[in-house]
């Protein structure tokens, strides 16, 4: 029998009692999250994860469709949080390169711009999930996360896992 890899274990989602997202690792398939390709993406639920053996992977298969830098493949969850209350947005992303055409992650809190993430963020070391992180503070109960795929390789994988929305 063939040993796996090691690779650094992060906590997992299903483990933090406190997380307002639903189904952050995956584990449970893609619902309550919704998903949406453009021309020529595909998403899956599938592995290997992070902490976990799934998550959200998001694939360009073929020619970029210049529509989509105004429209985006998307995946994004509504839920309910504490209006004033500030939390933190975690989520652990992957890019299977570092090139100045493979694009970014964005992430977007209410339909307000949030952050961007791309592989070369982390010195050009793609091909391993790594940690993000940003703050929110809602006006409203109502909340919606939504991540943006956008890129400019025709072969781009990006995968998003462990993703948790916890008051700070």
């Amino acid at each position: 029998m063939a040993l796996l890899p090691k690779r650094h274990i992060h906590q997992d989602v299903m483990q933090i009692t406190n997380n307002l997202i639903k189904n952050g690792g995956f584990e449970c398939g893609l619902a309550p999250w919704v998903a949406g390709d453009v021309t020529n993406t595909r998403h899956y639920v599938r592995g290997p994860g992070d902490a976990s053996p799934n998550a959200f992977e998001f694939n360009q298969v073929g020619p970029v469709d210049p529509a989509s830098n105004m429209n985006p493949a998307f995946l994004t969850q509504d839920f309910t949080a504490t209006a004033g209350t500030t939390y933190r947005l975690s989520f652990r992303t992957y890019f299977d390169k570092c090139t100045p055409s493979e694009g970014f992650i964005g992430v977007r809190l209410n339909q307000g711009s949030g952050t961007t993430v791309d592989a070369c963020d982390f010195g050009g070391s793609a091909g391993s999930f790594k940690s993000n992180s940003i703050t929110f503070t809602p006006t409203t109960n109502a909340v919606n996360v939504r991540f943006e795929f956008l890129t400019s390789e025709p072969d781009a994988v990006f995968k998003l896992d462990n993703i948790a929305f916890v008051p700070i």
